[in-house]
């Protein structure tokens, strides 16, 4: 009786752990979509958005946890759709804004869009470049 062959392919380690952080993540999107926010009237009449709070919040700080216990990379989609402040998972016109910025002179610099994603509940921002090509290693570079 020989032993399987050589050539299969290997098993991601902690597979349970990739799957909680996946369904997590499902969970606190889905969540935090269908959560309406909580407003306020404050004394001139003027009604104002509170902080969104529960259980998209509690999940999203779960799936961090986990995945740093673990020493698990997120992907960058994961990564980039969670609020590095507030937990608060970044769902499109809901609760995140984005809006491209460019502070070259006049805008002309095409290389210097940047994405800014502008948390709704802390109004924390993140900001990715778009558009420009990374600088070469140094010995590539000649």
């Amino acid at each position: 009786m020989a032993k399987g062959s050589a050539n299969q392919t290997r098993s991601v380690p902690n597979k349970h752990l990739h799957a909680r952080i996946a369904y997590l993540h499902q969970a606190a999107t889905h969540l935090a979509l269908k959560q309406q926010p909580v407003t306020k009237s404050d004394s001139s009449g003027a009604e104002s958005k509170l902080q969104q709070h529960g259980l998209p919040l509690l999940l999203a700080a779960q799936l961090q946890a986990v995945s740093q216990k673990a020493q698990i990379r997120l992907s960058h989609d994961m990564k980039r759709s969670i609020c590095k402040v507030c937990s608060t998972p970044l769902a499109p016109d809901t609760t995140s804004k984005a809006h491209i910025e460019n502070k070259s002179r006049a805008g002309k610099k095409s290389c210097a869009d940047v994405l800014v994603i502008q948390c709704q509940n802390c109004h924390a921002e993140k900001r990715f470049p778009v558009g420009a090509t990374r600088q070469k290693r140094k010995a590539e570079r000649k």
